[in-house]
């Protein structure tokens, strides 16, 4: 009887760390950074570099990646321009997706050996840059990078998309916060 509760627990808490272990690699990551030595405050308009050969493949994936980059800016204050009406940045959104392998280990140890297996997973690790550049010198003054496994359901990637923007603009340095 006592050695079938260690059993037990010993099955327990290998589940328990696997199924924990698995939630530490599912969240989303989300890195900015940006030019500390620049002004921010003299940032007022923007336009979109269409031209960038990594834009994000998937169109509807892209075209909401847009619109929250879009928010976000409008959000900070910043008016949409044309290209042509010489604005303060440049945007680029750019992203992709790569197939991943993820494995699962189990196993148990017993009487007269033990038992265990690798479950193989396939998933699709997406990456969404944003990156702002200053538009008279053409120099880097802002990036922000998210990624987080994708899910076959549209609508759920762009809510993740949708977050990790919100997440990215939160350290927008202008305007400071109070």
């Amino acid at each position: 009887m006592i050695m079938k509760m260690k059993f037990m627990l010993c099955a327990l808490l290998v589940a328990a760390f696997v199924s924990g272990a698995s939630m530490i690699a599912v969240g989303q990551q989300v890195s900015v950074n940006y030019d500390h030595g620049q002004n921010f405050s003299g940032f007022h308009t923007y336009a979109v570099d269409i031209t960038d050969p990594n834009k994000i493949a998937n169109s509807i994936l892209a075209q909401s990646a847009m619109s929250d980059v879009n928010n976000a800016l409008q959000g900070k204050g910043l008016s949409k321009v044309e290209m042509s009406a010489n604005p303060d940045l440049i945007v680029t959104v750019s992203g992709g997706m790569q197939q991943q392998t993820s494995y699962s280990a189990w196993g148990m140890r017993g009487i007269g050996g033990g038992m265990g297996g690798i479950t193989p997973e396939q998933n699709v690790e997406g990456t969404l840059v944003v990156s702002l550049y200053g538009a008279k010198d053409k120099l880097l003054v802002w990036r922000g990078i998210g990624q987080n496994t994708l899910s076959n359901n549209g609508s759920k990637n762009q809510q993740t998309v949708g977050k990790a923007v919100t997440k990215m603009f939160q350290q927008y340095p202008w305007p400071p916060k109070k």
